[in-house]
């Protein structure tokens, strides 16, 4: 397995790169940090000394509002210089061949404004505004730019910093960047860790009841079989997932949701017998996370007492956070996760819609709009769920397998990190989900298929 998850490093490879800005603001350091410190390795300097900059030897940008001479330069809109969140409407272009926000024109080396393209996809901008939320309060991909303008399914961002570079190299080949490489990060959410196991009497009456009312002969002997130990449970897949693992070398984080029994959290009880046993095992395969409840996104301090449980039964300091249903709300839940001692969060997708929330592939820093400050916290942005294709009835495997090799293929395209969800009970050999395994091992044979060539 590799040696856990990459993190955005800021080592410098090449000499420094000196960037014309007239107005320094917290926004334009974040893109710059992000673009040319964290994913290409580059050392710049910006200034606001219009001589200096023009006498300046070597690979240089100007960001302003107006181009000074020859130089290469980006035409600045005022976004990045405000403070304020103020109800933005990012126009689209295409250019290049590519969807492309705050276009400028032709005055500008690229045509429109990248940095505050980035900028307004990483922050998530769009859902600090008024918005219409699902029936669970989370902010729907219909809302967004991306796929009102068809774009949600490509890594836009990655896209355009790589156009960014292309263009750059063109006008100064002396500059070097890292060389990127594509990263896989499979994931699985352990919603409830067995389908039968585990429960208390009463909750096993209460199914069987169930059962009966509906004539559901197969889930009574299924269960009974499970109970009395003739048989393992349906949704005890671990030993697969530790294989998989294992056999693909792929780095891979299991979620535990250890929230209190509700409408929406379904698991066994933390302190149960099997969920200690279940953690200890998984850690000896995999790095973990937590999986926030249903409602630890809006109730103060569930998130970090969830978090110590799962301390407590695995030995371990957590770091890594998923939210249950990818349920969150800006700013208020990644302030939570920072304040629970959380620093990578792996919710930044939507659990409908597959395809890039924030524009990108590839690890970034939340940036907290309300208070205009980048965090320590890494979002690692996943692209697809498992239940992203639940509603494809019946299922058409390769169908779905294309989609999702198209994804795989545009990740790949930019060097990104592809991040997939999955969960124990999908990866099952049952009747309801055999077809969603064979589906999820494709996925892996062709992951490590891409990293081998």
């Amino acid at each position: 397995m590799h040696e856990g998850v990459r993190r955005p490093i800021f080592k410098a490879v090449n000499k420094m790169f000196l960037i014309y800005l007239p107005i320094h603001s917290p926004r334009c350091q974040y893109v710059f940090d992000k673009i040319f410190a964290a994913d290409w390795g580059i050392a710049y300097r910006v200034t606001d000394d219009r001589e200096m900059f023009q006498d300046a030897p070597g690979p240089k940008l100007n960001y302003s509002p107006g181009r000074i001479a020859d130089e290469f330069f980006i035409k600045a809109t005022p976004l990045l210089t405000e403070t304020a969140i103020r109800d933005v409407i990012a126009p689209v272009a295409e250019i290049h061949e590519l969807k492309v926000l705050f276009p400028c024109g032709g005055s500008c080396d690229l045509g429109f404004d990248i940095f505050s393209a980035v900028f307004f996809l990483l922050s998530r901008y769009e859902e600090y505004l008024p918005f219409t939320p699902d029936r669970f309060g989370r902010y729907p991909p219909d809302a967004s730019v991306a796929a009102r303008n068809h774009f949600l399914e490509i890594p836009l961002v990655d896209k355009w910093t790589d156009l960014l570079k292309t263009k750059l190299l063109e006008r100064f080949p002396s500059l070097e960047c890292r060389a990127a490489a594509f990263n896989v990060v499979v994931t699985y959410d352990i919603d409830v860790a067995y389908k039968y196991r585990g429960r208390s009497r009463t909750r096993n009456v209460r199914s069987i009841l169930k059962d009966l009312l509906q004539l559901n002969a197969a889930n009574l002997r299924s269960r009974y079989q499970t109970l009395y130990r003739q048989r393992q449970d349906p949704w005890d897949t671990y030993q697969v997932m530790k294989t998989t693992i294992e056999s693909s070398r792929l780095a891979a984080v299991v979620f535990f949701l250890l929230g209190e029994y509700s409408r929406y959290n379904k698991n066994l009880e933390y302190q149960h017998p099997l969920m200690k046993r279940l953690v200890k095992e998984v850690v000896t395969y995999s790095q973990i996370g937590i999986h926030p409840s249903f409602n630890s996104s809006v109730e103060t301090g569930q998130i970090l007492l969830e978090k110590q449980r799962l301390e407590q039964l695995s030995g371990q300091k957590i770091t890594k956070s998923r939210q249950h249903f990818l349920k969150f709300t800006l700013p208020g839940t990644y302030r939570a996760l920072l304040e629970a001692g959380i620093t990578e969060d792996y919710s930044m997708g939507y659990p409908y819609a597959r395809g890039f929330r924030a524009g990108t592939s590839k690890p970034f820093y939340f940036y907290d709009l309300q208070t205009d400050k980048a965090t320590p916290l890494v979002i690692f942005p996943v692209c697809m769920m498992d239940g992203n294709f639940m509603d494809n009835r019946p299922v058409h495997r390769e169908t779905i397998l294309g989609k999702i090799y198209d994804l795989i293929d545009e990740v790949q395209s930019v060097k990104g990190t592809f991040i997939p969800i999955w969960h124990n009970h999908t990866i099952s050999n049952t009747a309801e989900y055999h077809e969603w395994k064979n589906i999820h091992d494709q996925m892996i044979d062709r992951l490590v298929g891409v990293l081998q060539r």
